[in-house]
């Protein structure tokens, strides 16, 4: 959003400087940030926020293309090391059901 001039104080096709995660938890304290390291092992330089960003942009645009196609599933688990713990929200999602078919769906008709 910043590179492409989505703030109005700042010109389009600034660098960015520094990449951070910040955690909101409404406690105290308030929430917390913490710097991102940009390497990608311990052997290779780290990569540059603005190369970082163009990557992560590249990556998202990528997924939603994805989703641009009408036969592409919408996944309620994608990580299979998720498959046992449920969520506080995955009773409207009907993980439960669909666990139960191993993912298959049988015709009643």
């Amino acid at each position: 959003m910043l590179r492409e001039g989505g703030f109005a104080d700042i010109p389009a096709g600034c660098s960015i400087a520094e990449l951070m995660y910040i955690r909101l938890s409404g406690n105290t304290p308030a929430g917390e940030s913490q710097m991102l390291d940009l390497k990608r092992s311990p052997s290779e330089p780290s990569q540059s926020p603005d190369d970082a960003a163009s990557e992560a942009l590249q990556k998202l645009e990528a997924l939603v293309r994805r989703f641009e196609d009408e036969n592409q599933p919408y996944h309620a688990l994608v990580l299979p090391m998720w498959r046992t713990r449920y969520g506080d929200y995955d009773d409207l999602a009907r993980i439960k059901e669909w666990s139960a078919t191993q993912g298959t769906v049988e015709d009643v008709s």
